[in-house]
Order: C-alpha cells, then sequence, then structure tokens
C-alpha cells in the first residue's frame, strides 16, 4: 500500500511540477498567441464540451467521432494481425509466403500511408481505416508470430499425447504463454492507432479531434489549438493507463496468485 501511494504521489507531483513550470513560462512570455496559461486552456476546454463549435457541435461530438474511429480501427487491425501472426507460426505455407511481404510494410512511413490511403479512397473513412491496418496489422502479425514461435513445444505435445479437447489447450496452454506477446501487441496497436487517426483527421476528415485542431491551426488561435492536444493526450492516457492497464493486470492475475504459492 506504501509503494502504490508513493507511486501515485510522484506521478501526482510530476504533473504539477509540469503545470507549475507551464504557468511560468506563460508568465515571463506574457503572450496568449505564443502560450496561454494553464488557467485559459482549463477554461477553454469547459467552454467548447459547454458550447456548440465552429461546426455547430460540442466537444462532445468530436471526440466521440475519434473515438469510433479509433475502435473500429484498432480492433479491425488486432484482429487481422493476430489471425495473420498465428497463420504464420502454425502453417509453413503461411510463413513462407508472407514472412517477406511483412518487413516490406512495416518499413512504410506513416504519415505516405495517410497520404497514399487518401489519394485511394479520398476523404472518406474507408481511407483513414486502411491507413490504420496497413501500419498496425503488420506489427501485431509479426508479435504474435515470435509469439507461436516462442511457445513451449513440450507442453503442446504432453496436451496431444493426452488427447486433451482442443478448447482445454487453447485456454490453459496456448492463450496463457501468447498472452503476453498479444497485450505487447496490443499497447503499441492502441498507441499507434491514435496518432494515425489523428493524422488522418487533421489532413483528410470532417470532424472529429484532429479536424479541430488542424481548424483552430489555420485560424492560428494558440488556445484552442493547445485545448484540443490536451483533451486528445489526456483522452488516450485515461484510456491507456486507467483501462488497459487494468485488462492486462486481470488477464496476468494468474500469475501473481502462482507466484504467491510458491513463495508459501
Amino acid at each position: 500500500m506504501a509503494t502504490y501511494l508513493k507511486t501515485i504521489g510522484l506521478r501526482v507531483g510530476s504533473i504539477a511540477v509540469l503545470i507549475l513550470l507551464w504557468w511560468a513560462a506563460s508568465a515571463a512570455i506574457n503572450d496568449h498567441q505564443i502560450l496561454p496559461t494553464p488557467e485559459a486552456i482549463a477554461r477553454t476546454i469547459v467552454a467548447d464540451f459547454q458550447t456548440p463549435g465552429p461546426e455547430g457541435e460540442s466537444a462532445y461530438f468530436d471526440v466521440g467521432i475519434t473515438l469510433a474511429r479509433i475502435f473500429v480501427a484498432f480492433t479491425a487491425s488486432m484482429i487481422a494481425g493476430i489471425g495473420i501472426g498465428l497463420a504464420m507460426g502454425l502453417n509453413r505455407t503461411c510463413e513462407r509466403s508472407l514472412l517477406a511481404l511483412l518487413p516490406l510494410m512495416l518499413t512504410m512511413p506513416t504519415i505516405l500511408m495517410v497520404f497514399v490511403a487518401i489519394m485511394w479512397f479520398g476523404y472518406s473513412e474507408s481511407g483513414s481505416l486502411v491507413a490504420v491496418m496497413a501500419v498496425v496489422t503488420p506489427y501485431v502479425a509479426v508479435n504474435m508470430y515470435e509469439g507461436t514461435k516462442a511457445m513451449d513445444k513440450s507442453l503442446i505435445e504432453m496436451g496431444v499425447t493426452f488427447r486433451a479437447p482442443r478448447r482445454l489447450l487453447l485456454r490453459r496452454v496456448y492463450l496463457p504463454q501468447l498472452l503476453p506477446y498479444i497485450f505487447s501487441a496490443f499497447r503499441y496497436a492502441f498507441g499507434a492507432t491514435w496518432k494515425i487517426v489523428a493524422l488522418a483527421e487533421t489532413f483528410g476528415l470532417k470532424f472529429g479531434i484532429g479536424y479541430m485542431f488542424f481548424f483552430w491551426f489555420q485560424q492560428f488561435e494558440m488556445t484552442q489549438v493547445l485545448a484540443w492536444i490536451i483533451m486528445f493526450v489526456v483522452l488516450m492516457l485515461f484510456l491507456e493507463h486507467g483501462l488497459f492497464a487494468r485488462l492486462e493486470s486481470r488477464a496476468f492475475a494468474w500469475r501473481r496468485s502462482s507466484l504467491a504459492q510458491v513463495r508459501a
């Protein structure tokens, strides 16, 4: 408990120091068009959620649009990546066919993939989905492929020898060994997805956090630009550390219980 409180205190303290430095820099510059104060940004964020924006919608609408795009693209990329990775790891033909293609996809710069997707599909939802999947899916597939290769083959052979049902093998043998690789890919995929979606919204999609950032950038309204950036970052940090970290902790709870039994 003491360690947990210490960790929380350090995190809160670091944020407080950052805000204090921000306030001091803003006071020294004394130009809200260059660096607005934290208070001004906070007031702007509250106002954006309470009043309609330039497109007639409040911040709730744009945040919801961005989250929906992230969820769809992230889910599609994870499903495709896990499927391809498992197929490569468990089937020699798939491995030989795709092992040379995935490194080529991994070398594609993200911003170029966004531009190519926009040229192919125009300023549409399909373009952002293709851009995300083209960047994220190969990484997830490679991660899962490495996970299948690192599995303990003796456990699998033992299960087959004792004629364990396929469902039991998947739940008790395959899944526990693949979980670290799944969550590793999970974290990267989520981080890459929200960055690519924001980029696609900035360059080509209407509505969403990236769209609002670019709109206020064109107006050279620094307070609004920083407000939307902070909203986006805080939201993604909350999802990653508040939601996904809890899911990961629950998924690996069996490790802590096993370790406690060994120590006992």
